[in-house]
């Protein structure tokens, strides 16, 4: 019961600290420029490039609006512990938190849940607003299925995808735990990666022998599950088989997020660098 009452204190402390203290309108507004304008942007380079070939195909740009705003998704809140150590150290709130006798796992998974409450609403925001949009700019039917139905088994994929984003956010943090300069700057890099190796914009068979990589990612099955549930043609077997592939792999990753963060933290704490400013 501890650990869950420090789970809910730390989602309450990461949801004020998502809209920066301010009112939560104007934070949740700021917040969801962002993705709308990444969606619109993809959407558009994507529309000029393929009308100019005169190749475009409405499932296509479906498919990028899809992956372009459920990568934003990903990006806003798998990051989060990372950067709540770096930010942490700096304004000396992680080691209040870190000198505790109990691991700091509960206040770091805390902060990464609301982070993924604020960046499903924004998300989900921005959906809507760039399908309308980019439906009266282009004049086209976005091959769009938007149901009930639909739009739970968005949300269920989204869920399930929290896994393999925690765990993911839990290897960075182990070496955030010990990082004095480039904390901030790795969840960069590696969000680049996973944009090319998820299949956020384009099918990962054009990446060729390094395919197979993308396809073992357990964020790659998860946009694969949401395009199954949103676009029309897509089938109820497909997106659960995409849907238990993301799932298998977000164990996989959380156990090794998990394990990582442990050695990390208990390492770092026989060694007492958590306050180290310097390299």
């Amino acid at each position: 019961m501890s650990i869950l009452r420090s789970i809910v204190a730390s989602i309450r402390v990461g949801w004020y600290r998502e809209f920066n203290w301010t009112n939560p309108f104007l934070g949740f507004s700021m917040r969801t420029v962002g993705p709308l304008a990444g969606v619109i942007s993809a959407s558009t380079v994507y529309f000029v490039g393929a009308s100019a070939a005169a190749k475009f195909i409405p499932f296509q740009l479906a498919f990028i609006l899809i992956g372009a705003a459920l990568y934003a998704h990903v990006a806003a809140y798998s990051w989060v512990p990372t950067l709540a150590i770096a930010e942490g150290k700096w304004t000396y709130v992680f080691p209040q938190v870190y000198i505790s006798p109990h691991s700091s796992l509960p206040y770091l998974t805390g902060r990464t849940l609301a982070s993924f409450a604020s960046s499903t609403l924004t998300v989900i925001v921005s959906l809507v607003l760039s399908f309308y949009v980019l439906s009266s700019i282009f004049h086209t039917n976005i091959p769009f299925v938007v149901t009930p139905l639909s739009v739970s088994l968005l949300f269920l994929a989204m869920l399930v995808n929290v896994l393999a984003a925690l765990g993911l956010g839990l290897l960075l943090s182990a070496y955030a735990l010990f990082a004095t300069k480039f904390e901030w700057a790795l969840p960069t890099y590696v969000a680049g990666l996973l944009m090319v190796f998820s299949e956020a914009l384009f099918p990962v068979s054009l990446l060729g022998p390094l395919s197979g990589i993308a396809n073992i990612l357990p964020f790659t099955e998860f946009m694969r599950a949401s395009r199954q549930a949103m676009i029309q043609g897509g089938t109820v077997y497909s997106y659960f088989s995409y849907l238990g592939l993301a799932a298998l792999g977000g164990i996989v990753f959380l156990a090794m997020g998990f394990l990582a963060f442990r050695y990390a933290e208990n390492r770092a704490r026989r060694l007492g660098v958590i306050d180290k400013k310097t390299a």
